[in-house]
């Protein structure tokens, strides 16, 4: 009896056991089958990327409106570089039209006359076909002084002069070279003087017309100062000085 009731007790013990362990893994599944909440999870977090993705195309779209327009303006202003040489050569042609003037200061040597150191100035403005025109004064003064007795000659060349500029004629590349050949016409004086006042004395040198030739170069060390050299009939066979341009 006692038997009986024990295996009574254990057969009411599993059905109880089994009763509550039955409801308890029908429950596991249920809650293992609930990923809803990382699903719910996942849609914010996939939300917030697209939004921050879209504002960089926004703010990169912006740069590309700026290049366009850039270009935009610059084509623009284009056209205005076109006109600057159209305005270019304007002055270059007015400077073609401005002529050049030179001033010749220098010193003769081998006087055609007894003595002395001629002094001598030209003056020459450049005009068409490489023809210069101007002026040219040429002074000297030699004498003698011996024993208390003196005298002197007084020589003045003044004209007026032309010159032909060779340089395109010999094909000179060099600008700063410019060799010339000219003709001076004018007045020329000779005077005589002594402490003795020798009225009657016939001096062999007259004054009156005289021609004069020239063969010379120029050449320019600067924009502003250059030297010459010439040879020919005046006052001396040579002179030699500066030159300076204007």
């Amino acid at each position: 009896m006692t038997i009986s009731c024990t295996r009574i007790a254990l057969f009411a013990l599993m059905a109880v056991t089994l009763g509550t362990a039955g409801p308890a893994l029908a429950q596991q599944p249920a809650r293992k089958a609930t990923p809803a909440k990382p699903t719910v999870t996942t849609r914010p977090a996939s939300t917030a990327p697209r939004t921050a993705t879209a504002q960089p195309v926004a703010s990169a779209q912006k740069p590309v409106a700026t290049q366009t327009s850039a270009p935009a303006a610059q084509a623009h202003a284009a056209p205005a570089p076109k006109t600057s040489p159209s305005v270019a050569p304007r002055p270059a042609a007015s400077a073609q039209l401005a002529r050049q003037k030179y001033l010749n200061l220098g010193i003769g040597l081998a006087a055609y006359y007894g003595g002395g150191l001629p002094l001598g100035a030209s003056f020459e403005v450049d005009m068409k076909n490489n023809i210069s025109v101007g002026g040219s004064v040429d002074y000297l003064r030699y004498g003698y002084n011996s024993g208390g007795y003196k005298w002197n000659y007084t020589f003045v060349y003044a004209g007026a002069r032309a010159s032909y500029h060779l340089g395109e004629l010999l094909s000179v590349e060099n600008d700063k070279f410019d060799p010339y050949v000219g003709a001076t016409l004018g007045f020329r004086y000779a005077g005589y003087r002594d402490n003795y006042g020798y009225n009657d004395y016939v001096s062999p040198y007259n004054s009156g017309l005289f021609l004069g030739v020239h063969l010379g170069s120029r050449y320019m060390f600067s924009d502003k100062v250059g030297g010459f050299a010439e040879v020919g009939y005046g006052v001396s066979a040579l002179r030699l000085g500066v030159t300076a341009k204007f």
